[in-house]
């Protein structure tokens, strides 16, 4: 999934039978172009179907991303061993017998769980505390050797390429693979999700893999019918040519590396700082899948005049952005992002493609590019997370591209940086224009913080003028300066941007669950200041500081909401029966703990909360008190709620809530396992008969009713949708939808009229379960 290349040497090539190339060579694009979107679209087939068993946790997204980077690696180190150490003829005869081993091996399993590809239910382990290595088991019993094969045929395939056609590029199937993986991406939620459940995609792609098994043995057997390939390994490579630097391996490393990072980070910028819009993660893959396909197709497609310049003022955007600058559209911040992210990889990939080595090295290269895809991946997921209070990942990424930009120009004696007398004059001004980039964003005294520039120009006018002679040694001498500089410059300048996340937060967390952080809302009147709980753009409700406002339910969770009126209106019951039970309210989505103001002496209260970062916060009594000034009982379970409850009934401890409230899909990523059928099979078994599930589904993006309006004509449930506008200071606005088995506890929650606003739902949407789901279904267009 990353590998790029550079400037190519042109190798003497031995005469082959061009009738027998112009039938391999469609052979080979097959080939490359199934196993890449066999490879890409397995990672999403086995992602969504593990989700509902570890709670779609990050941590189960983080372990599937590295271990199929990790097999991916292994797969390119395999490939470069068997081009290194055995002849065409042994790769032949180990690798298609490998390859129908894997298709055995599908078979076999296939057979074993009564299905292709998805591990059977007796694979599940109950406890979910540490999903890493169960995780690992499943994916390597399910397709480890299959994408181990997968990962290792295309290095394997062009090495082949480059001696059965020795006069056409290998390179140019690199392309292909990409463009496999960019179409895997892109049809899936559109052509495949919609329309296949995880039974029938698995069973697809079993059979595609039986497909890409004998178009891979048929183009084995006709370049076996090829003059090179009937001709020793010796006798059929061009003469060697020089074995690549280490620093050649840290170069491609490096870059590769640096564009890994950048795509990660900026998923993050946009889906955690702008907009968690649904979909939203495929923009940055699709670009840096693109950046690889244009680079990888032909070499001119990337010029150093005209990228150059554009990841230039793509830094400036960047910087412009990261120290203050909020555009009123969010469109704006997803461009400048986008812009930014393209012309980064484009540079980072354009110069691994201009300094690619000969075919001869092509499978060493393809392995160092995956390592610096994997260590990229492995900093931004593992390392990041560790070290940096918040998304700090971006600003290492576009200092990491500068540096590699600048050395490529710095190692490569023909560019501008050395031919051009006006190549250290653009430099000085792009240095000298960096430190005002910050006072600009902020709009004060910006062009006060210019000054630099003056001098540094009469310097570069200087170096300029300075005799032919003299100013080519000049320019020697001072372009490891000039480019030292910038990178302190530009350096000093993202970190303070990223010192500047924190600032005025009275607290920021981060875990593998994302960046949490803790502000004040300001008020003319102190009476009405209160803190805020944020997940990246989300508010997890606030609470007020005043002592005689602290309990007040706040936020969508007023006395207006759906939540407040279900729950009160239980209490008011309760109080009604001649033997009332203790009310046992259980919540999916602890936030600030604001339903626990709703608690009386004798009720229950259940918070499930996947994130422990969470739940130390709502317990940090200097922030938030709504969980210490409770007045019913109280527990706060650790995990999904989802699994929690299934564990809870394995053990057939039911906890007959009478109110179950979902609060977990307020941010527009929300996860989906929580919404079908199975779930909701989960749900009625913990609710009593009278009792009632109220789901907050306020959402700028997705619109829920039509599903769960689907879920109650499945499960025969009474259905109602509450809207309020809240008063905009103790409470804002929210949706919530309420289901019941009981008409006459329906009756005294919701109107008539909330009760009809089913019909204003009504649309065809599928019912979602385990094996099927599709957000598009319920995405506001």
């Amino acid at each position: 999934m990353t590998t790029l290349l550079s400037k190519e040497i042109e190798t003497p090539v031995h005469s082959a039978a061009p009738s027998k190339s112009v039938v391999v060579q469609p052979l080979y694009g097959i080939s490359i172009f199934l196993g890449a979107f066999l490879l890409f679209s397995v990672q999403l087939i086995l992602g969504k179907y593990l989700l509902p068993w570890y709670g779609g946790t990050p941590a189960l997204w983080t372990t599937c991303m590295f271990f199929f980077q990790a097999l991916l690696l292994a797969g390119y180190a395999y490939a470069h061993a068997m081009v290194k150490c055995c002849s065409t003829r042994t790769q032949r005869a180990i690798h298609v017998p490998l390859i129908f081993a894997g298709l055995l091996w599908l078979a076999v399993m296939g057979f074993e769980w009564r299905r292709f590809l998805l591990p059977s239910n007796t694979f599940r382990t109950e406890s979910n505390d540490h999903p890493a290595l169960s995780v690992t088991i499943l994916l390597s019993v399910s397709v480890g050797l299959p994408y181990l094969i997968l990962s290792s045929t295309g290095p394997l395939v062009q090495s082949w390429f480059a001696i059965t056609c020795a006069t056409r590029s290998p390179y140019r199937l690199y392309a292909i693979s990409n463009l496999g993986s960019l179409l895997a991406l892109l049809s899936y939620p559109v052509a495949v999700e919609p329309w296949l459940s995880l039974r029938s995609q698995a069973g697809i792609w079993s059979a595609l893999f039986l497909f890409y098994a004998i178009a891979y043995t048929f183009c084995a057997w006709q370049a076996t019918k090829t003059q090179f390939l009937r001709q020793d390994a010796e006798d059929a490579l061009p003469p060697k040519t020089p074995t690549p630097t280490t620093r050649n391996y840290l170069f491609w490393t490096g870059l590769a590396a640096c564009g890994s990072v950048m795509f990660l980070a900026t998923t993050n910028q946009i889906c955690q700082n702008v907009a968690v819009v649904p979909f939203l993660w495929i923009l940055p893959l699709s670009l840096y899948l693109l950046s690889f396909i244009i680079c990888f197709d032909q070499p001119r497609w990337y010029s150093r005049a005209v990228f150059l310049p554009v990841f230039g003022s793509s830094v400036f955007l960047a910087c412009f952005v990261l120290n203050g600058w909020e555009a009123n559209e969010i469109l704006a911040q997803i461009g400048v992002y986008s812009f930014v992210l393209f012309a980064c990889c484009m540079v980072c990939h354009g110069e691994l493609v201009r300094s690619k080595p000969s075919s001869q090295h092509l499978t060493s290269f393809y392995l160092m590019v995956s390592l610096g895809g994997a260590l990229g991946g492995a900093f931004t997921a593992l390392i990041g997370p560790k070290i940096f209070p918040a998304f700090w990942e971006y600003q290492v990424g576009l200092w990491g591209a500068v540096l590699f930009a600048l050395l490529a120009l710095a190692r490569d004696k023909s560019s501008w940086l050395y031919s051009s007398r006006f190549g250290l004059p653009v430099l000085a001004v792009f240095a000298a224009l960096l430190p005002g980039i910050t006072t600009l964003a902020s709009r004060k005294g910006a062009w006060g913080s210019l000054w630099p520039v003056a001098p540094v120009l009469i310097a570069a006018y200087v170096v300029m003028k300075w005799g032919e002679r003299g100013a080519n040694r000049a320019r020697n001498r001072v372009v490891p300066i000039y480019c030292t500089t910038i990178l302190v410059v530009l350096g000093a300048l993202l970190f303070f941007s990223a010192r500047g996340q924190a600032q005025g937060s009275r607290m920021v967390s981060r875990n593998f669950y994302g960046v949490l952080t803790v502000r004040e809302l300001y008020s003319r009147y102190p009476e009405w200041r209160a803190l805020t709980l944020l997940h990246g753009g989300t508010a997890h409700g606030f609470q007020f500081q005043a002592d005689n406002k602290r309990t007040l339910p706040t936020g969508y969770y007023g006395t207006t909401s759906g939540a407040g009126r279900t729950i009160t209106a239980f209490q008011k019951r309760r109080s009604l029966l001649p033997a009332p039970h203790p009310l046992r309210v259980g919540v999916i989505g602890l936030g600030v703990g604001t339903l626990a103001a709703y608690g009386k002496p004798g009720d229950h209260f259940r918070f499930y909360e996947i994130n422990p970062e969470v739940i130390r916060i709502a317990h940090n009594e200097a922030l938030f008190t709504y969980l210490k000034d409770c007045q019913s009982s109280l527990e706060v379970i650790t995990g999904d709620g989802r699994i929690s409850m299934e564990s809870e009934l394995q053990r057939n401890q039911p906890q007959s809530f009478d109110v179950l409230v979902m609060d977990a899909f307020t941010g527009d990523a929300i996860p989906v396992h929580l919404l079908t059928k199975e779930a909701f099979e989960i749900y009625l078994r913990e609710t009593r008969p009278e009792g009632v599930i109220a789901l907050h589904v306020t959402n700028a993006h997705l619109d829920l009713r039509p599903l769960l309006l689907r879920i109650a004509e499945h499960f025969r449930l009474h259905y109602a949708f509450l809207h309020s506008d809240g008063d905009r200071i103790i409470t804002t606005y929210n949706d919530w939808v309420l289901l019941s088995r009981d008409q006459a506890v329906m009756d005294l929650i919701a109107t008539p009229t909330e009760q009809n606003m089913a019909a204003q739902s009504r649309s065809k949407v599928p019912l979602w379960t385990d094996q099927y789901s599709n957000l598009f279904s319920v995405a506001k267009w």
